[in-house]
């Protein structure tokens, strides 16, 4: 009786791992994919790559926790560099409200004009080549190949401000994914002006301006000639003037979208 009940109760395990019903899903969606800056292929759909961008902070900054107003906003001719994927004429969007840290303001309707304002900008830039549109509301706060583009508030590693993921095809160059995830450890605000920032946190609309950049096809760009670009790619606290697009911005999207 002792080996029967052994053998009964080896059977119940093997038959629980092979049930199909408790079998992995088959869209694991970040199965492979580092949160780290670089380009892999999708695990789980031959042919589409996924592009990863870390945005990080800029290091070793200062701050008084003070609204500090009648900031620059200088122009730079330093042409932004386009990268592999663009994204169709109609692009649907979705946000996230209910992650919006508190220090942002409301959720709904802060991050509603902040992203409207970004896209609002690109889409200029590019004379209305892509026609964003927002769709539902979701409270995803992850990326996934899920037909949702999503901006949310989230966890991300400790060094991102924000992170970025970009799925296309590798054939077209064509983007079919998105996702925006804003590091949720950081301190955040939302000064709602293209002249003020408080000085002890990071701008929610600058960054996130930037990060739409991304997702029309621009790289990050590191050199010294492009730090007044809205595509600079580092973040200070204290910023706005990634707000409003630069002529090298704009140029590089336009090529892109011609």
């Amino acid at each position: 009786m002792r080996y029967f009940a052994i053998l009964i109760s080896l059977a119940a395990v093997l038959f629980f791992i092979a049930s199909p019903t408790f079998a992995a899903p088959p869209d694991n969606p970040l199965s492979n994919v580092p949160e780290r800056s670089g380009l892999y292929d999708d695990p789980d759909h031959p042919g589409i790559k996924v592009r990863v961008i870390v945005h990080p902070e800029k290091p070793n900054q200062t701050s008084n926790s003070v609204l500090v107003c009648s900031l620059d906003d200088p122009d730079s001719s330093a042409v932004v560099s386009p990268e592999a994927w663009h994204l169709p004429s109609n692009w649907t969007y979705n946000l996230n409200p209910s992650s919006v840290p508190s220090s942002v303001g409301v959720g709904s309707s802060t991050l509603s004009t902040m992203a409207g304002n970004g896209f609002a900008d690109w889409s200029s830039a590019i004379s209305g080549k892509v026609n964003f549109l927002r769709g539902t509301d979701t409270s995803i706060a992850r990326s996934a190949y899920d037909s949702k583009n999503i901006i949310a508030w989230g966890r991300t590693q400790g060094t991102a401000l924000g992170v970025t993921y970009i799925r296309y095809y590798t054939s077209s160059g064509l983007a079919v994914d998105v996702d925006t995830i804003m590091n949720k450890k950081f301190s955040w605000k939302w000064s709602n002006s293209n002249s003020c920032a408080f000085d002890d946190a990071y701008d929610a609309e600058n960054v996130l301006t930037h990060e739409i950049g991304h997702w029309l096809g621009l790289d990050d760009e590191y050199d010294v000639i492009f730090t007044d670009n809205t595509m600079f790619g580092y973040a200070d606290k204290g910023e706005v003037k990634k707000n409003t697009l630069t002529t090298g911005d704009i140029l590089g999207a336009q090529s892109i979208y011609p």
